[in-house]
């Protein structure tokens, strides 16, 4: 009986299905093996090393978020891509997320920006080394502008609660009540706007990521040498 043949996208298929279906360490392929795989599939080795060195600019996402029906505490977004960027690539990717936070960060290695969403204040860390880019935003509550509010919610609730009982003073229970309701319907409306800033952020990320990606897919340092050069000559002239 003859052996079975596959195309290439299916030998590829093949791979990928069986490195995402889990396992230990013994499934780990080091770049030798993975040399002599490219070899077996009539891929050309000398191409394989290329994609390895810039990166081949897969995205990988691990997010901790609150759970439950209050407000969100602090929470972390995550997004590691295979390739390193270059000092100008990272301070651009970076330029996109927001402004300048205290530190800085480390020039050429790490970025570090600022910005908020909603009721959200967020860091954000891109930071370029050992062959990957990580993204790191961290979240956490603005108490900074919810800090209005907090005021006019009591005025709010006191001014009911006084018109309530000047119209009938038997109606304490009922006033009460009603304040309750009014602290509850502020604190879950928050709540739920907390959320819609976690989409918001989580897509910034996944935006910045993929940012990332097409700099180390799209040979985009080439670019960036292209544009230094550029402002060179135009200093010289």
């Amino acid at each position: 009986m003859s052996e079975r043949r596959y195309t290439r996208e299916e030998a590829m298929e093949a791979l990928r299905a069986a490195s995402e279906s889990g396992g230990g360490d013994d499934d780990l392929v080091s770049e030798s093996e993975l040399l002599a795989m490219a070899g077996e599939m009539g891929v050309d080795s000398g191409r394989l090393r290329e994609v390895l060195a810039r990166g081949t600019g897969s995205v990988q996402g691990r997010d901790h978020v609150a759970t439950g029906w209050g407000w969100p505490g602090n929470e972390t977004f995550e997004r590691v891509i295979d390739g390193e960027l270059s000092p100008g690539q990272l301070e651009e990717v970076a330029e996109l997320a927001g402004g300048r936070y205290e530190d800085g960060g480390t020039p050429g290695v790490r970025e570090t920006r600022e910005f908020w969403e909603g009721w959200r204040y967020v860091t954000l860390d891109v930071t370029a080394r050992g062959g990957r880019t990580k993204i790191l935003a961290k979240s956490k509550i603005s108490y900074m502008r919810l800090s209005p509010f907090f005021p006019l919610l009591a005025i709010a609730c006191l001014m009911f609660f006084v018109l309530m009982l000047k119209e009938n003073p038997s109606n304490l229970e009922q006033a009460l009540q009603g304040v309750i309701s009014m602290g509850l319907l502020f604190y879950f409306g928050v709540g739920w706007s907390m959320r819609l800033n976690r989409k918001r952020i989580v897509a910034r990320v996944d935006e910045l990521a993929t940012k990332v990606k097409e700099q180390v897919v799209g040979g985009g340092e080439d670019r960036f040498r292209s544009d230094e050069l550029a402002e060179r000559v135009g200093e010289e002239s």
